[in-house]
């Protein structure tokens, strides 16, 4: 060891010879000075030491440049801590503060400093970029002779500027994911079996917003911290006008309010938000961030909401408050009741400051009842919406994090345009619905479109939340004894949230998996509605579907038949034929109630016969086997096991009402080999020859019992009519690992989200759900043209 750091010594001696060598000699010294710091230009002006204090080590023999690089490279925590080791270190710490500082936002900003904002400026969302946005946003003081004030008290600022918006990302973060993992728990036990893959799921999906969020936060905390020195600054003019007679009276509560959204309006017209997309980006996180405070607080009367603390705690007191509310929260860091308290008391003392000030006192009218700021609309609210309706930018895009693939998280405001983009239909999977038909919904009376239209989608989530609320049911909860008789005498809670949203597509897989000749454009609209209703205990789903192109081609057909009065009524209703519950009874019956007195459309229970069911099996199949093109993945993979139930009418067998019919996964390709040739030439149904054929071939001669459908051939003893002779028997259920669908209309689609691009057996999984949705939807909207369909 001594003999290494001998070797180090005569190193460090040598480099400082050459180095004071080069000095010295004017001709040498930029080029020294570029090959050496070629990041630090600024080192080149630094200052002689006089008298230097000495730590007789190694140390001292290195030239002061690189001990200033030295420096600059440890945290800002750590300068300070420095300053205790030794009197040498405190002297360099303390000559040389502005140089190390520079040098420290340099590495940090990748060689450059903090600049003013401007409309040229432009920030990526990588996390190396954020530090490059919140020196800027909060650049140092000027000095007198022109240049930067680079101090360490301007790090340690900056440090808690940056350390207060990662937690308050974190927190809001942590609380997204868990909430959504708490309400998708079908969704979680599906994709993620084991509660390790779970906990690495919900580890990842904080991280990605965390990382989002950063910063969106930096523009919140800049527009509060803004808006809190420029009320200082107004209030400090005030006082010398009253100092000097120029103010008579003190200022009316009212006008000092307009005097605030002025500010607030000079603030969002300057840079950074000059930039539109940061305006509206901003607008998102802050409507987030009020969003989740009053999650936490219960509003004291059902339908009264007093959000005035919300704004006082934005406006009044500063960023730290707003995250020692959420750490207080969840109880980060030591006792949650002793966190509430401190942050209870430090949030009075800071309303109690604000409202005893001298200099408010003498130049604002007094009013102990009225709130500084009334309402949190009074915060950037008010002034964002009108900026945003005077530069047009009403209708914008939410903001979309994908917690995972084919999982986006979306987040915005009422202005929000509801896209093609914006929504997500693994809401259908994994869930066992109960289907229902649906006339065409008329809203003429009151909006001309309902899919593409926030405001009805808002205003009839409204009335259907009003509807459930006042109703007999909701006193008491709604019981689940429907779907859990054990659970009959818990009450779920009381109804928290409605909403409507649009779903975009009915293709499960992403863009980039579908077949290039699949008609994946061919809806130009939503494909359907998605309600939920969150109760305390549980939440429901309801969702109203719509095959592809059916109202574009009705609008044709009435144009071709020159019917400008039909035409015209279908534009003021919605075709959506399939309707799918998850609702107890009590509950989807006064839904259905709402429907019909509402839109004016009639509800029927969706019945699927023999041949609806075999349809649904041959698209299903048929789906899944074009999507597989390797050798290593079968058919049986997907489907696994099949189970069937036949059901008999009591003239046939009055003691058997039922069958159930399993064929294994080792034989299933038997059953299903005779009619392979029409499944992989044709996608659906109609082709003659059905899936089921080799098995009704099988129960007619080794059961003699005539299952009624269509066989690839005829045979001896077989109407070969394709149909059940008298009824007598139907097929009732088909079931799989990939689906069931009942004839009574329960269906349910299996699948896994987000593993389609790494297992070619769950993205045939996921195309043959997606056949078979096409295919209920088609028998659910054809059955609106017939008068019925009968087994």
């Amino acid at each position: 060891m001594s003999s290494l750091l001998h070797l180090i010594s005569s190193h460090v001696k040598r480099a400082r010879a050459a180095s004071l060598r080069k000095q010295a000699d004017p001709d040498k010294r930029a080029t020294f000075r570029h090959r050496v710091f070629p990041s630090s230009s600024s080192l080149s002006l630094v200052a002689k030491v006089k008298n230097p204090i000495p730590t007789s080590t190694p140390w001292d023999l290195l030239p002061v440049e690189l001990q200033i690089i030295i420096f600059a490279h440890c945290g800002i925590a750590d300068l300070l801590t420095l300053k205790l080791v030794c009197k040498a270190f405190n002297q360099i710490l303390s000559t040389h503060e502005q140089l190390i500082a520079r040098q420290y936002l340099r590495q940090r900003r990748h060689g450059t400093l903090p600049a003013p904002l401007d409309d040229q400026r432009i920030y990526t969302w990588k996390p190396e970029d954020d530090v490059v946005l919140l020196s800027d946003l909060f650049p140092p003081t000027m000095s007198a002779k022109g240049g930067q004030l680079c101090t360490f008290r301007y790090l340690s600022s900056f440090h808690r500027r940056e350390k207060l918006c990662s937690r308050l990302c974190y927190y809001l973060a942590d609380r997204i994911v868990k909430r959504f993992a708490d309400v998708e728990s079908t969704f979680m036990k599906t994709s993620f079996p084991s509660r390790t893959k779970r906990a690495e799921f919900i580890k990842k999906a904080i991280a990605r917003v965390w990382s989002y969020l950063s910063p969106l936060m930096y523009y919140t905390l800049y527009f509060l911290e803004s808006y809190a020195d420029a009320r200082r600054e107004q209030t400090n003019i005030l006082l010398r006008d009253f100092e000097a007679g120029r103010l008579p009276v003190p200022i009316p509560p009212d006008v000092r309010k307009n005097m605030y959204l002025e500010l607030q309006k000079r603030i969002i017209q300057a840079p950074p938000f000059t930039d539109t997309s940061t305006l509206i980006s901003t607008n998102h996180c802050m409507r987030l961030l009020v969003l989740w405070l009053r999650d936490t607080v219960p509003p004291d009367e059902p339908n009264i909401s007093d959000d005035s603390w919300i704004g006082s705690l934005l406006a009044v007191s500063p960023f730290q408050r707003i995250v020692e509310y959420f750490s207080a929260e969840i109880g980060d860091g030591g006792n949650q009741r002793v966190q509430r308290r401190v942050f209870m008391r430090n949030f009075h003392n800071d309303i109690t400051l604000t409202e005893n000030d001298e200099m408010n006192s003498r130049v604002f009218e007094s009013a102990p009842n009225v709130h500084l700021h009334r309402s949190v609309q009074d915060v950037w609210f008010d002034v964002a919406a009108a900026e945003l309706d005077s530069r047009r930018a009403i209708n914008h895009k939410k903001e979309r994090v994908m917690l995972h693939p084919h999982v986006p998280f979306l987040f915005g405001c009422p202005d929000c345009k509801p896209g093609l983009s914006d929504g997500c239909p693994h809401h259908l999977l994994n869930i066992s619905w109960t289907s229902h038909r649906l006339s065409p919904l008329h809203h003429g009376l009151e909006h001309d479109t309902l899919l593409n239209n926030q405001a009805a989608l808002e205003t009839y989530a409204t009335r259907l939340r009003d509807h459930l609320t006042n109703s007999p049911a909701d006193a008491q909860g709604w019981r689940a004894a429907e779907d859990d008789p054990t659970s009959a005498l818990s009450a779920i809670g009381a109804l928290q949230s409605c909403t409507w949203e649009p779903i975009s597509t009915l293709h499960f897989l992403s863009p980039h998996h579908v077949h290039e000749d699949e008609p994946q454009n061919q809806e130009r609209g939503p494909a359907g509605l998605l309600i939920t209703l969150s109760y305390e205990a549980i939440t429901y789903r309801a969702a109203l579907l719509a095959p592809p192109g059916v109202q574009s081609q009705s609008q044709k057909k009435a144009r071709k038949r020159g019917r400008p009065s039909k035409a015209s009524s279908s534009s003021s209703s919605t075709y959506l034929p399939l309707l799918l519950t998850r609702f107890p009874k009590s509950l989807r019956e006064s839904f259905i109630t709402f429907l019909s007195s509402n839109f004016d459309t009639y509800v029927s229970p969706l019945r699927i016969s023999s041949a609806g069911l075999c349809d649904v099996l041959e698209s299903y199949v048929a789906s899944v086997t074009s999507s597989i093109t390797s050798s290593s993945t079968k058919v049986e993979d997907v489907i696994r096991e099949m189970h069937l139930a036949l059901s008999f009418a009591p003239p046939i067998a009055p003691s058997l009402k039922a069958l159930n019919v399993s064929i294994p996964r080792e034989t299933l390709m038997s059953f299903l080999r005779s009619s392979n040739s029409s499944i992989g030439s044709s996608g659906g149904a109609g082709t003659g020859n059905s899936v089921l054929s080799g098995l009704s071939e099988y129960l007619q001669k080794h059961l003699a019992l005539e299952l009624g459908l269509p066989l690839p051939f005829p045979t001896s003893g077989t109407s070969g009519s394709g149909s059940l002779v008298g009824g007598y028997v139907r097929l009732t259920k088909v079931a799989c690992a990939g689906f069931v669908v009942t004839g009574e209309g329960r269906l349910k689609v299996v699948a896994r989200v987000g593993e389609g691009g790494e297992d070619e057996k769950n993205m045939g999984a996921l195309r043959g759900g997606e056949a078979l949705m096409m295919a209920i939807l088609e028998r659910a909207g054809s059955g609106l043209d017939r008068e019925g369909e009968q087994d």
